[in-house]
């Protein structure tokens, strides 16, 4: 895990990752988040793969951009100390007009200094991740750079562009009844009828993330479904081959 993220799949990538295909041409991410399984990705099995990150929150898309071409990034970063009162700041001024990299590093800021289910309120927990992602993001970078193309586009038009035969999706949208925990998406209620609908169609393979809802069976009865036990609930992995 690079930076802390409501949802982030670093702790069950063991369950989700052996399971992604060979041979393909391209990887998918439609709700990227902090690309926690494609981090956990063995890429020795991945050669020659386009990797595409896409998330409808731009705050997410512009902050992989300035991880990925602000080769200035980390030194900007590596002298500011976080205590509650700058957070406090920081989480005031996030959403005024400013330019890209500072949205980026107010960002950081606020995932990895704030209770994970209250984004966007005024959470303080600690700055050790903040200080934790200083020391990790070198290991991590030639991992992000190969990120091929950074998109900020609603879900339903990334699958539509990048579906092939040989793509594969990995979909980890906001979970049934937690969509409001996310901010700056349009994925509500209702979505999760509407994903279904348009994974029915897709030429590429898939792995979708849930916890368990009632009538989830029922919605992907047409997939093969495994899950897994948690602390927080019953995960599921839902797949189309």
């Amino acid at each position: 895990m690079l930076i802390p993220y409501l949802g982030e799949k670093t702790k069950l990538s063991t369950f989700i990752t052996p399971h992604i295909p060979k041979g393909i041409s391209t990887y998918v991410e439609p709700f990227g988040g902090m690309c926690g399984v494609f981090f956990s990705l063995n890429f020795i099995k991945f050669k020659d793969v386009k990797f595409i990150y896409n998330d409808f929150n731009s705050l997410n898309s512009n902050l992989f951009n300035q991880l990925k071409y602000n080769n200035d990034f980390i030194d900007q970063i590596k002298d500011i100390k976080v205590d509650k009162k700058f957070y406090s700041l920081t989480l005031k001024n996030l959403f005024n007009d400013k330019d890209e990299k500072q949205l980026a590093i107010d960002w950081l800021i606020v995932l990895t200094c704030s209770s994970m289910n209250k984004i966007g309120q005024d959470c303080w927990i600690n700055d050790g991740e903040f200080e934790i992602f200083k020391l990790k993001f070198l290991a991590y970078k030639n991992l992000i750079d190969k990120i091929e193309t950074i998109h900020n586009m609603d879900y339903k038009k990334i699958i539509s562009m990048y579906d092939s035969e040989t793509s594969f999706f990995y979909l980890d949208p906001p979970y049934k009844g937690k969509e409001n925990y996310y901010i700056n998406h349009n994925f509500n209620c209702d979505s999760h009828k509407e994903l279904s609908d348009i994974l029915k169609t897709v030429k590429g393979r898939f792995i979708l993330s849930y916890w368990y809802f009632d009538g989830i069976e029922d919605l992907y009865s047409w997939c093969k479904i495994e899950t897994k036990s948690t602390l927080m609930g019953t995960e599921y992995m839902i797949k189309n081959y």
